[in-house]
């Protein structure tokens, strides 16, 4: 009887082991996606400012739908003085890790859907992603709906 119930605690513990590591692994870039960060480089360098969202996306998204959907981040959207804004982030590092943090991403910004910036500077500056965050935890806003931002 105490063998027996030995052989269960040690198959239970081989069983959670298991269930641990391929938990882990699963959180874990795989070669596709870092393979897809790797080649962002040359990807970028078919995009410039003035380009149309369409035209931007395509490309980007070409790059970045082998991604897993838990290595990204969805877009903002809100309007700015009555101009529509939309900030798309592109996965362009990998910590190995797995984080999600800001410096894995660079965001691409559209104004009426016209590119307007690439990076980190120009959103920081103007205070877009604290507008929009700022809206959308004040009640009544949902993520994927148009906030008005008045940044006077």
């Amino acid at each position: 009887m105490n063998q027996l119930f030995q052989l269960t605690c040690h198959k239970f513990g081989i069983v959670a082991l298991a269930v641990s590591v391929l938990s882990v692994a699963g959180c874990a870039p795989n070669p596709v996606t870092q393979k897809a960060v790797a080649d962002y480089k040359s990807v970028a360098s078919q995009i410039s400012i003035g380009d149309a969202r369409e035209h931007v996306l395509a490309i980007l998204q070409t790059n970045q739908q082998v991604i897993p959907s838990h290595f990204k981040r969805q877009p903002e959207r809100y309007l700015s003085y009555g101009e529509q804004v939309e900030i798309h982030f592109i996965r362009t590092r990998l910590d190995p890790g797995g984080s999600n943090s800001d410096d894995d991403f660079t965001p691409y910004v559209f104004k009426n859907d016209v590119l307007v910036s690439v990076g980190w500077t120009y959103v920081s500056k103007t205070d877009f992603l604290d507008k929009a965050r700022e809206a959308i935890s004040a009640g009544g806003v949902k993520q994927d709906q148009d906030v008005v931002g008045d940044r006077r």
